[in-house]
């Protein structure tokens, strides 16, 4: 019988005991580290799941309209926003780019979110009332039940103005104040009624204004007008509520400050009854000049800015405002407010010869229909050549068919009526053209002090210019994201060394412009035709530049291109 020699199967076992403890011990540490990454991967996943969550709420809080935009939260986790029309999918991504990236989709469906308003009356005709101003009680009233407001009430020498004074997240408003960003879409539709005494004749109303001014210098408890002046609408003059009537000194202000509705600031003007052209519109005596706005014949819509502002009226406690809509004031460093002497109806003046009709020069009021009006403003991020930022303002205003304003179907026969009174959407300005539009310039002070800015109506009236305009449907929308450029100046590059060419902007006018010289300025919708001869009448090689074109020229981003279409 053979015997295993006794040393020898000790060394065997000790040599079997170590490899099994190795296998096992191996084992031990892939099942415990597979444990633990897949712990971690869980973990991460339900982070992303977290961000997915967050984005979605994130967009249906802010009102959002983007498509395909990172948002990075400050320990590097994204989500990741694609909107389209009611659907919004986000998309919560952890460890981005690296091998242990995490992601996880939602989708959700809200129905009317495409469409869906930042402001609107419909939701938040409460947040007005903090911004009523008026010389009398009761001239602006604001129906919350019927979600109007309505200004004026046809009270003679009286004026007013209410702005918005809510607090809308989407917006980031405080107190009425809302950030400006990229600039803003809104819609409502009015009624002008004027007076009519039971003896004599009509009284022929003065009007309103659509404004929106920085929130730097103003509030929503700022005031314009003069209680001798009703055709500054509100929107001139240093809120002076009572006046001396030997010595014209004023006794009270409506915003108790006597500071008016300060510059910046920008309005579209619904002007009904005409004011000459005094070029003294602050006269000697104890009154500025009333004959000094300027006014064509016609009603007008037109744009309005904050005229010189340089100009002090003395006879008016020195205040800068007493040419804020005066037609043609400006100056160097101002934007120059719509000359009535535009009467094309092609670029900021309209008198209403189309579609309105050439025949009936009070076509706001004379006939006590529905308008729906439309504006869009786009505000640049990017500062351009000369060392400024570009504001394109463009205004659509259409007739209804409906003399009831109260009617939830007021002004829906117009075509591409979906488009109009969405403002959470561009409104194609391609297909329908706007019947207004105008690109200013802003020096970098005015537009920082643009970075929030205020918005409502102003009115007045005189001893015979009673009236009320009945406001409603008001919707309005924020652009969140930066409009870059926002406008573009185009320079003539045509002909050669000293030679001339003639253009006309958004189809006014027609300047000679020395080769290499500035011509102006384009925004979303503008064009600038070119011609060889003073009468505009022989179209250059090539003929014209678009704003469009020049969004694709402009690849040096410095918001500055050449009329053939070239970078500069």
């Amino acid at each position: 019988m053979k015997f295993l020699n006794q040393k020898g199967n000790v060394l065997l076992f000790t040599v079997v005991a170590i490899t099994v403890i190795s296998v096992l011990g191996t084992g031990i540490y892939f099942m415990t580290t597979t444990s633990t990454f897949s712990g971690l991967g869980a973990n991460r996943q339900n982070r992303a799941y977290q961000l997915a969550v967050a984005g979605r709420d994130y967009a249906l809080a802010k009102n959002l309209t983007d498509t395909g935009h990172y948002y990075t939260m400050t320990n590097g986790d994204k989500f990741y926003l694609v909107i389209a029309g009611d659907s919004i999918t986000s998309t919560g991504i952890v460890n981005k780019d690296t091998p242990y990236e995490a992601k996880r989709t939602i989708t959700v469906t809200k129905t009317g979110f495409g469409s869906q308003a930042d402001v609107s009356f419909a939701k938040d005709i409460a947040a007005f009332l903090p911004g009523i101003k008026q010389t009398q009680p009761g001239y602006v009233n604001i129906d919350q039940a019927a979600a109007q407001i309505s200004l004026g009430q046809f009270q003679h020498s009286q004026f007013g103005s209410v702005w918005y004074g809510g607090s809308a997240t989407q917006g980031n408003c405080q107190n009425g104040k809302c950030d400006f960003v990229g600039g803003f879409r809104a819609y409502f539709i009015f009624k002008l009624e004027r007076y009519i005494p039971p003896f004599g004749a009509p009284d022929i109303p003065h009007g309103f204004t659509f404004a929106f001014f920085n929130g730097a210098d103003n509030s929503y408890m700022s005031a314009g007008g003069d209680i001798t002046m009703p055709e500054l609408l509100a929107y001139g003059g240093d809120s002076c509520s009572s006046r001396d009537i030997f010595l014209g000194n004023c006794l009270s202000f409506l915003d108790a400050a006597g500071k008016g509705i300060n510059a910046p600031k920008m309005a579209i003007e619904f002007d009904s009854r005409q004011q000459l052209c005094d070029l003294d519109f602050c006269n000697y005596g104890n009154r500025a000049n009333s004959d000094s706005r300027c006014d064509e014949t016609r009603n007008h819509m037109a744009y309005v800015f904050w005229g010189d502002n340089t100009t002090q009226c003395f006879n008016r406690e020195n205040s800068l405002t007493y040419d804020d809509n005066r037609h043609g004031a400006g100056g160097a460093t101002d934007p120059v407010n719509a000359a009535s002497t535009d009467a094309s109806d092609t670029n900021d003046y309209y008198v209403g010869l189309t579609p309105f009709g050439s025949a009936d020069p009070n076509w706001l009021f004379s006939t006590p229909q529905v308008y729906a009006v439309r504006v869009e403003v786009t505000r640049a991020s990017a500062i351009n050549t000369n060392n400024k930022y570009f504001y394109t303002i463009n205004t659509w205003i259409k007739r209804c068919n409906s003399d009831n304003i109260s009617d939830p179907s007021s002004c829906s026969e117009i075509p591409t009526y979906t488009d109009l009174i969405n403002t959470k959407a561009a409104y194609n300005p391609t297909t329908v053209p706007p019947t207004l539009k105008r690109t200013i310039e802003l020096e970098p002070s005015f537009h920082a002090k643009f970075n929030q800015f205020l918005f409502g109506w102003t009115t007045a009236a005189g001893s015979q210019s009673g009236a009320k305009v009945t406001l409603g449907n008001f919707q309005m929308f924020f652009i969140k994201e930066p409009a870059g450029c926002g406008g573009y100046g185009i320079w003539n590059n045509l002909g050669s060394s000293g030679s001339t060419t003639y253009f006309n902007i958004n189809g006014t006018g027609c300047t000679g412009i020395v080769k290499d010289s500035f011509i102006g300025n384009v925004g979303s919708s503008g064009s600038i035709n070119g011609y060889t001869d003073v009468f505009c009448t022989t179209a250059t090689s090539p003929s014209s530049i678009s704003y469009d074109q020049a969004v694709s020229a402009d690849t040096n981003k410095n918001c500055a291109v050449n009329f053939d279409g070239t970078d500069r």
